[in-house]
């Protein structure tokens, strides 16, 4: 299938980078949004060796923060506490831009990130996970393609799939990119690891493009690549 990449075991770190290097080659300050959790980590840690053995230099791009969770800035299970983890630690890394959820007015915030990714010139590379439920970002399912980027409650699932993180305190709402900006990113990257995620994958690929699998628009994105693990892709099918 076109634009799907099978990373064979223990590769979906390396698959990811691999395609991420690729689409920002020849760029000379690539703007890159970055996703957070689970399933991004091993492209992290690729990257991360890649920059120390001198086969990647991160220092000219320009990241921004594709969403964050409506919780305390300072909370370890923030996405700004991901990022300086995973993202900080990378030599030459720039600062990456980010919402806050402690802003006094959300409406407000939401407008400054949107407008910071239009003047650096829009996104380059949309680096995604896709969720459980289909979302991408905090795009949750209902999201039209149109969608902009906003304060949103997040779904059960979501709040489920936080609360492995923090607890009886998952937050019930979030901010996000839109996926009018996202998909309108030179190269639309959408990750995806393990069985679990496999049913989720399909319905994105081969159901119907519907508001109710968000991710299922990514197809229409201009360079949509897709790095799945073997697992991810088992039912997929030839």
């Amino acid at each position: 299938m076109d634009g799907v990449r099978i990373a064979a075991p223990g590769d979906f770190g390396r698959t990811c980078l691999d395609a991420l290097l690729a689409a920002v080659e020849g760029i000379a300050r690539p703007v890159v949004g970055l996703p957070t959790g689970n399933t991004p980590v091993a492209l992290y840690e690729a990257l991360d060796a890649a920059v120390r053995n001198g086969r990647a230099d991160v220092s000219s791009w320009r990241p921004f923060a594709i969403d964050e969770y409506g919780g305390p800035r300072s909370h370890p299970c923030s996405n700004r506490a991901f990022f300086a983890r995973y993202w900080d630690a990378i030599p030459g890394a720039q600062p990456v831009e980010q919402f806050d959820p402690e802003a006094s007015d959300t409406t407000a915030d939401c407008r400054r990130m949107d407008e910071s990714v239009v003047r650096a010139g829009g996104l380059e590379v949309a680096l995604l996970g896709i969720g459980m439920n289909g979302h991408l970002a905090f795009n949750e399912p209902g999201s039209a393609p149109t969608s902009q980027t906003r304060r949103v409650d997040l779904h059960q699932s979501s709040i489920v799939s936080g609360a492995h993180c923090w607890g009886e305190a998952s937050p019930h709402w979030g901010v996000t990119l839109g996926l009018d900006r996202l998909l309108a990113a030179r190269t639309v990257i959408v990750m995806a690891n393990g069985e679990a995620k496999a049913a989720i994958v399909a319905a994105a690929l081969r159901g119907p493009l519907t508001p109710d699998c968000p991710a299922s628009f990514a197809r229409d994105a201009a360079r949509p690549v897709w790095v799945l693990d073997e697992a991810a892709a088992s039912l997929l099918g030839g």
